[in-house]
């Protein structure tokens, strides 16, 4: 399975996946994640608040401008990837949508990072001895929330 994450960021030091099977079609949980609002969880205001990182705005489009992230390229209905540079270490996610059936759909999260020099290398090894347990308590609950949302109104609950 060839991901589109592997085309910008093959070779990483760190990295931290996550899944959640959603009841729902791969098209409506792909618009979903596009879409979504992390205001409506109150672990994550709280996890970024910890973390000194802004919450004005949780809506993953204003999120990513207001974190410095780019939304980089997509396959429609399959995967999007968003990046950051933050001095010497590169941070890329990506959400991945593979359709189980027509209306079960296996939503993954990746974040990969790589570090450019040794000391930011050992820094970040630092910082991400502290952080990856909270950093997976997020994308946990960002999955949370897409499968409630995506879930939302259907008739088979």
């Amino acid at each position: 399975m060839a991901f589109l994450i592997d085309k910008y960021l093959p070779l990483y030091h760190y990295n931290e996946v996550h899944k959640k099977v959603i009841k729902a079609a791969a098209e409506k949980c792909f618009n979903e994640a596009k879409s979504l609002d992390f205001s409506k969880s109150f672990k994550i205001k709280i996890l970024l608040e910890l973390r000194g990182l802004p919450v004005k705005d949780l809506r993953l489009q204003e999120f990513l401008k207001n974190m410095c992230f780019t939304y980089l390229e997509e396959q429609v209905n399959k995967e999007f990837v968003i990046d950051a540079s933050i001095r010497d270490i590169k941070i890329f996610r990506n959400f991945y949508f593979t359709l189980i059936n027509e209306d079960k759909t296996e939503v993954s999260t990746e974040t990969r990072i790589l570090c450019l020099t040794k000391k930011s290398k050992f820094f970040f090894s630092i910082y991400w001895f502290f952080i990856k347990p909270l950093s997976g308590i997020t994308r946990i609950e960002m999955l949370r929330l897409l499968k409630k949302q995506a879930e939302k109104n259907l008739s088979y609950q």
